[in-house]
């Protein structure tokens, strides 16, 4: 015969459940974020895809590693170091648009990120690495709750300027470049061609004159400007090259001969005092030691950034 329930233990049992499932509202309250934010990291960490994205190069990238910065190959930040050659990788291939993520272990990503990219001399340095095309006017960032980071730049050259300096550097190089001449020799003739067909604009009036558009084409530029032009004129040689800059002055990082040397175009063409043109080899090809040694006040470079000019002595 079937043994009757006992009413009261039944009692008990719904009791001590109830308990359970108030104690567990409780704590689930009490501790929520903690709860929630222990279950982001671990999907953030260990469940979340990589970052799939349509990125397409463009024609200018260059893709060199440097002793500063190297090509970024992981979309997942981990640290400063990860963040700059995130921005670097983004400017140097052209993309519109680079996303990345935040690895969870990295608490102060998105404030390095920011204070990074509002600091323009500290993006300046990276783009000077890059093609003069590659190189930006703004570049802009977006954040999501996930983590997610996404880069977004203007152009300094526009789509007109680029298709119209293509041309023209095609066209002088066809007329200028020898073959039967050494790299160095070749680089001396785009030398002079820039100095020769170029004013020092002392007063900045022209908008182009820090670009090349305003060096090949209007006939005037500053240190900017004379450095791209010279750099389009290096691409198309194929020679390993970058811009390098101190605080108020912009040259050129050549490596021929199997060093790094210094042109600077800019001071190798003086403004004279009664207006007439010159053409000096005074900042042609040379070391970094000679180069402060004749002037030390414009060419004073951050070293840390660009090791290989500190090292061509």
């Amino acid at each position: 015969m079937e043994e009757k329930k006992n009413p009261v233990k039944k009692l008990l049992k719904i009791a001590v459940k109830v308990i359970i499932i108030v104690l567990l509202a409780f704590f689930i309250k009490d501790n929520f974020y903690i709860i929630k934010n222990k279950v982001e990291y671990i999907y953030l960490k260990y469940l979340q895809s990589d970052i799939r994205q349509d990125l397409t190069d463009n024609d200018y990238r260059k893709k060199e590693n440097y002793s500063y910065l190297k090509i970024n190959n992981d979309t997942t930040i981990k640290n400063k170091e990860q963040i700059k050659n995130a921005l670097y990788t983004f400017l140097d291939a052209g993309w519109k648009e680079y996303k990345v993520k935040c690895d969870p272990d990295y608490l102060n990503c998105v404030n390095d990120v920011k204070d990074m990219v509002k600091n323009e001399t500290y993006l300046y340095n990276i783009s000077n690495f890059v093609h003069p095309f590659n190189s930006f006017e703004t570049v802009e960032t977006k954040f999501s709750s996930t983590g997610k980071i996404t880069f977004a730049k203007e152009n300094k050259y526009n789509d007109e300027q680029i298709t119209k300096l293509n041309e023209k550097v095609d066209q002088i190089y066809k007329e200028n470049y020898n073959s039967k001449k050494s790299v160095r020799e070749n680089i001396q003739i785009f030398h002079d061609y820039i100095i020769n067909n170029t004013k020092y604009d002392k007063d900045k009036l022209n908008k182009n004159s820090s670009n090349a558009y305003g060096v090949l084409f209007e006939k005037v530029g500053i240190c900017s400007g004379y450095t791209d032009a010279m750099q389009l004129f290096l691409e198309k040689m194929k020679v390993k090259n970058y811009r390098i800059s101190s605080n108020t002055h912009t040259w050129n990082l050549v490596y021929v001969e199997g060093k790094w040397l210094n042109l600077d175009l800019t001071w190798d063409d003086p403004i004279m005092s009664d207006g007439s043109d010159n053409l000096i080899y005074d900042y042609f090809l040379i070391n970094t030691n000679d180069l402060l040694t004749k002037e030390s006040l414009e060419h004073n470079f951050e070293q840390d950034i660009y090791i290989e000019a500190k090292q061509s002595n």
